[in-house]
């Protein structure tokens, strides 16, 4: 036996060395699992190979037996530390959506039954001790992210935490950070008004400004109360006529309109009822648009049809604002324009005035002056002495009429019909009284115990339509009913610009709805309609017009002739002929 060869060990020796390599593995390897199966087949292996009697040369031979040999380590390959990874990324994201605290343990829990599932499978793989040390590391690393996680997770249910802790509700809570709001804004106002009350040189100021601003506030509540209650209070068939009964017209101006004096005075006028009359209102608004046309300025490089025609719309705009137009204002505004668009282009700026105003004086001669003279004339004749003449409200023709009969030397009594509503029958009965003519004042509720009386009926009309119906003051086709029931003649007194091409078959579906106010009785301090206002089912109705049917008319008088009401196309196709209305 030579000097460099080594003694052989004994058994006890190579058992020795390899129990102390098993130690010094499990020592690093603290948290792998223990497999007792493993144990016995290693401790049966070692037998083995110890009654084989191998010969050992060198301490080498031992760690090449513990390296070759793969069921000495009971630890997972680089495979099972990928699976670790994604187990604990998937245990990572289930924490995050159930927000459980126990993440770490979960993790742990499924990355040791994998790794005892993949030990069992895998069991021919080798590892070094470094891969094992370099698992490890990685699953400690993987356990701190998921303790920051489940950190985070935790973070988010501070409520919770909160009640826990304080012991109060969420409702409790909120109430808190509200006093606490609350109590910043206070600490904001409290602020400012210190910053504003030094500005303020006199105390009467603060005193003042506050009154207004309650008094505007006030105002303000009541219009819209005000407009609450009258929109309620509407009759349901008659939508479509109501208006706002605005006695200010001069609110609906524009600041910087163009329009007239003369235009804005007829407006409210005729917005407050002062200028009333079908042959008034025709007269007021050619004497306005007279005025206009002669205060007219051409603006350059424009001609005077078309100048004065965009003036003249605006005009007639803000006018059929404050009141609809009636019948004989339509046929002058036609009349007008007729003229207005007959001017030739290269016409001179002064002779267009004179010739539009021209125009217009005639038509208030010929049309209103000559034509009631005729009328007056054609009625006077069918008047006999001894008569009784009833008439309803106020017309200033039949007040033309009556007066010229009796300054003629005609003996007869007049009847005056009216009503509560309208004080119109009372003004034409002052009129009539003036003049020394015998009248009498009769209520319409007394019309048929009178009507024996009566020889004749001379009634005013507003307007006559192309089907022969007249529109005259509410109450009219109730008098021509009684008259028609005694068979009395009816006789209309109509000029024949008051002649229109419209057909209305009732009040229904073209009227104008009045003050209800009106049909208060202002003397009477008990009146049942005093506060109807306040009466939500109470529905007060004033309509301005009614329509009379043509079978209760007899005859109808103008200036041409005395014409039966079918004859009305007749006149209107006459009418456009020569005057182009």
């Amino acid at each position: 036996m030579s000097s460099n060869e080594i003694p052989p060990k004994s058994r006890d020796e190579i058992k020795a060395a390899r129990q102390a390599k098993k130690a010094a593995k499990l020592k690093v390897n603290n948290k792998t699992t223990e497999n007792p199966q493993l144990t016995k087949e290693i401790e049966n292996l070692n037998e083995n190979n110890i009654n084989s009697k191998p010969k050992v040369e060198s301490t080498d031979e031992v760690d090449k037996s513990v390296v070759i040999n793969p069921n000495a380590v009971d630890i997972s390959t680089s495979r099972e530390q990928i699976k670790a990874d994604r187990a604990a990324k998937k245990s990572a994201k289930q924490l995050k959506k159930k927000g459980a605290a126990d993440g770490e343990s979960n993790v742990q829990s499924s990355v040791k039954k994998e790794l005892k599932e993949d030990d069992s499978v895998k069991q021919n793989e080798d590892m070094t001790v470094k891969d094992v040390v370099e698992t490890l590391k990685n699953i400690v690393s993987v356990a701190k992210e998921v303790n920051e996680i489940t950190t985070k997770v935790s973070a988010l249910d501070l409520g919770g935490k909160k009640q826990e802790e304080t012991g109060k509700s969420k409702a409790e809570l909120r109430a808190e950070r509200r006093a606490k709001q609350e109590a910043q804004r206070a600490a904001k106002q409290a602020a400012e008004k210190k910053v504003v009350k030094p500005k303020l040189e006199a105390p009467t100021v603060n005193v003042d400004v506050p009154k207004k601003e309650e008094k505007v506030i006030k105002s303000k509540t009541l219009e819209k109360s005000k407009t609450k209650l009258q929109l309620a209070q509407r009759f349901n068939w008659f939508q479509h006529l109501y208006t706002e009964f605005d006695k200010n017209p001069l609110k609906k101006i524009p600041i910087n309109s163009n329009l007239h004096p003369a235009i804005v005075k007829l407006g409210v006028q005729l917005s407050s009822r002062v200028v009333k009359g079908s042959n008034a209102r025709c007269i007021a608004l050619l004497d306005a648009l007279n005025k206009m046309v002669r205060d007219y300025v051409l603006p350059a490089k424009t001609e005077f049809s078309r100048g004065l025609e965009s003036h003249l719309a605006s005009s007639l705009e803000f006018l059929w604002t404050t009141r609809e137009p009636c019948a004989s204002q339509i046929n002058a505004v036609k009349f007008f324009r007729h003229h207005l668009a007959q001017l030739p282009n290269n016409v001179d700026e002064f002779d267009a005035k004179k010739t539009l105003q021209e125009e217009i004086d005639r038509y208030i001669r010929e049309q209103i002056e000559m034509a009631g003279e005729a009328i007056s004339i054609a009625v006077r004749n069918k008047i006999s002495n001894g008569d009784t003449i009833l008439t309803y409200g106020c017309s200033s023709l039949i007040e033309q009429i009556l007066c010229e009969a009796w300054e003629a030397g005609l003996q007869f009594r007049t009847l005056v019909v009216g009503s509560r509503v309208s004080p119109d029958a009372a003004e034409m009965l002052r009129r009539l009284c003036a003049r020394g003519l015998p009248c009498t004042y009769v209520d319409f509720t007394a019309v048929n115990y009178v009507m024996k009386t009566v020889s004749k009926v001379v009634l005013g009309a507003g307007a006559l339509l192309a089907n022969g119906a007249v529109v005259s003051a509410a109450g009219t086709a109730g008098v021509a009913l009684a008259a028609r029931a005694r068979n009395r003649p009816v006789l209309v007194a109509c000029h024949t610009h008051k002649f229109i091409d419209s057909l209305y078959t009732d009040a229904f579906m073209h009227n104008q709805i009045g003050d209800p106010d009106d049909l208060l009785e202002k003397s009477d301090d008990n009146s049942p309609l005093k506060d109807w206002r306040s009466n939500l089912n109470l529905t007060p109705l004033n309509l301005t017009y009614d329509v009379t049917p043509p079978c209760l008319i007899t005859a109808v008088v103008t200036e041409l002739a005395i014409l039966p009401c079918t004859s009305a196309p007749v006149v209107l196709r006459f009418k456009l002929s020569e005057y182009g209305v």
